[in-house]
Order: structure tokens, then C-alpha cells, then sequence
């Protein structure tokens, strides 16, 4: 059986560290919202005496072996459903990598979604998420798709939809320089930050007066470690093209700005694009993944 699907990248409204794990891992609080950037995945799945998984993908830069998420995301999937599986697995790549996206989180996502179709739903949604987490903190995320807000500390860990008023549009650049993840925690590591103040507020904000009103709250760690000013930069250039506010997604180093409408957004976009090679719009989606 074949299937073909779309898998929404995410942006980050708000990311915060609110404590480092006895592992040595971190604790996180997370407003996530999905984008209608996506990948496109056609998966062909089939029981078998062994396992299987062989992948293509466009781009040359994805690597296609067993480091591939989606033959650690098809692997774990066989495992746990307790089959051997044989599948082929082809990625149209359009979100960004090393942005903040979700750009490979995305393609895990949508291997675990079409396999569990497939093979009818064998899995429930907890299982899936939990072997999506065993893989990459955001695969849980990208999977259930829309406006979530998640958070992890001592005593528990979970994810909760949100009801949004999703109405704002976004205008994303990715800039020509990657920024260290491993070094910003290692910064947190030695000078913990007090957690962002503001989160619940701005959770509720979201859910009573929408993303636009909410983005004035906005908030990134990663940026205030990172406190790179080409960042700065990049979120001032969108601000003063019409954004409400601006911001860093994830570990970067894609920086978006809120609109309140596609015709300012495509407005900045011109205004813009002589300067960054990678600058487009998108809009909010309610779900992770979809079936075409």
C-alpha cells in the first residue's frame, strides 16, 4: 500500500529552558505553532520476512542511510508494532534545514502517520508520540500539528492542544549562517536564566485574542543566549517592514515576523528579497500531517 502526504514545518511562538534534567538533558516550555511549509512524503509499506527501509529524497544534502530519521522513525515503528516491515520512503524536501522548523522532525512525523495507516491504525496516538519523542523532541509536535503548547519539568511532561485564533501570516528569512545549539546550552549549563515570565499570559492570549495580539510576547531563549546581532538585526529589518513583532523559531537560524495580512506580508517579502536568498510567506494550519 501507498501513501502520499503533506508534513507541516512549525514555528516556535515562545521556547523556553525552565531546568536541566538528573540526565543532563533539559526541561522545556513550548508554544508551537504549524505552518502550511511542508514536505512531501510518498511512503510504500508492506509486511515482510525482514526488516527494510530505503529512502530517496531531492536534495542532495539528506543523508539517506540508517542515520535518515525516517528509517530510525520506520525502524522503531516495526519494533514496536512487533512486524517486520519492508518500506520505500521518498522526501520532496521544502523545509528549510537547520532553521528551527522542524526540517527533519517533519519527515519522522509523517514516516510514523503513513506507516500506522497503512497498517490500520495498529498503533494508538500515545504510542506513536512516545516513540516520536524517543527520536527527536519535536516529532510528537510536528505530529499532532496546529497551535500546541508543551512543557516537561520534574514531575511531568505533556502537550496540549490549544483552541487559537490562528490569524496571523508570517514571513520567514532564513539568513546564510547557522548558529551553535550545543554552545547555547552549554551557556545555560554555566548561567542558568530565570524561566520567561509571561508564558500562561501568553497562552492565554492566544486563545482570547489571537496570534497577532499575542506576538507582542513572544519569546525566544535561545536568542537571548545566542544574543547575536544579525539576529537582532533580521527581527528589527521585519519590524520595520510591518511586522507586529518578530522573532527566532526553535535553535534558528530562521527568523519570522507576524502580519496581519498576506498583502503586507508579500509586501515586506518584495521590499526584502534583494537581500536574503531564502524569504517566503506561510499561514497557520490546524493539523501536523495530511493525506493527499
Amino acid at each position: 500500500m501507498t501513501i502520499k502526504l503533506k508534513a507541516f514545518a512549525k514555528l516556535n511562538l515562545l521556547l523556553d529552558i525552565t531546568g536541566i534534567m538528573p540526565n543532563g538533558y533539559h526541561y522545556l516550555s513550548n508554544v508551537t505553532q504549524s505552518v502550511d511549509v511542508a514536505d512531501i512524503l510518498t511512503v510504500k509499506a508492506q509486511k515482510s520476512d525482514s526488516f527494510c527501509c530505503k529512502t530517496t529524497c531531492d536534495n542532495p544534502d539528506i543523508p539517506i542511510d540508517e542515520s535518515n530519521i525516517v528509517y530510525k522513525a520506520a525502524k522503531k515503528f516495526s519494533d514496536k508494532a512487533g512486524f517486520y516491515i519492508s518500506c520505500d520512503i521518498d522526501i520532496e524536501k521544502h523545509v528549510p534545514l537547520m532553521g528551527g522548523m522542524g526540517g527533519s522532525s517533519v519527515d519522522g512525523a509523517g514516516t510514523l502517520y503513513a506507516l500506522n495507516s497503512i497498517f490500520d491504525n495498529i498503533l494508538s496516538e500515545k504510542e506513536i508520540l512516545a516513540i516520536g519523542e524517543e527520536i527527536g523532541a519535536d516529532i510528537p509536535l510536528c505530529y499532532i500539528g496546529g497551535t500546541l503548547y508543551s512543557y516537561s519539568n520534574e514531575k511531568s511532561s505533556r502537550i496540549e492542544r490549544i483552541t487559537a485564533v490562528t490569524d496571523a501570516v508570517f514571513l520567514c528569512i532564513q539568513p546564510d549562517f547557522s548558529c551553535s545549539t550545543g554552545t547555547a546550552y552549554k551557556m545555560y549549563d554555566e548561567n542558568h536564566i530565570v524561566p520567561y515570565k509571561k508564558t500562561k499570559q501568553f497562552v492565554g492570549e492566544i486563545q482570547e485574542k489571537g496570534t497577532v495580539y499575542a506576538s507582542k510576547d513572544m519569546y525566544n531563549i535561545f536568542n537571548v543566549l545566542y544574543n547575536d546581532k544579525r539576529i537582532d538585526d533580521i527581527k528589527a529589518e521585519l519590524k520595520k517592514h510591518g511586522a507586529k513583532a518578530s522573532e527566532m523559531t526553535g535553535s534558528g537560524s530562521v527568523v519570522f515576523g507576524v502580519f496581519d495580512s498576506m498583502e503586507e506580508a508579500e509586501k515586506a517579502k518584495s521590499e526584502l528579497s534583494f537581500k536574503y536568498k531564502t524569504i517566503f510567506t506561510c499561514k497557520p494550519t490546524k493539523i501536523g500531517v495530511v493525506t493527499l
